[in-house]
């Protein structure tokens, strides 16, 4: 299997948008979002790599980034 093949088929069937929404991985996300927002400055754009659900990449965009 290709590792192409091998993550599709793995994001497929991994519930992550749910993980991250968990009462019990808030925590993560939360301090996440005050590393990556310590770095960015007004105006400056952000770039999700392997965004997955896109969760950070969305609050970054409703947050003006």
């Amino acid at each position: 299997m290709e590792t192409k093949d091998y993550l599709t088929n793995y994001y497929e069937r991994y519930d992550e948008e749910g993980r991250l929404i968990s009462k019990h991985t808030r925590e993560e996300h939360i301090t996440t979002m005050k590393y990556i927002e310590k770095y960015l400055k007004p105006n400056m754009r952000a770039l999700e790599i392997g965004a997955a659900t896109s969760r950070y990449s969305h609050a970054l965009a409703q947050k003006g980034y």
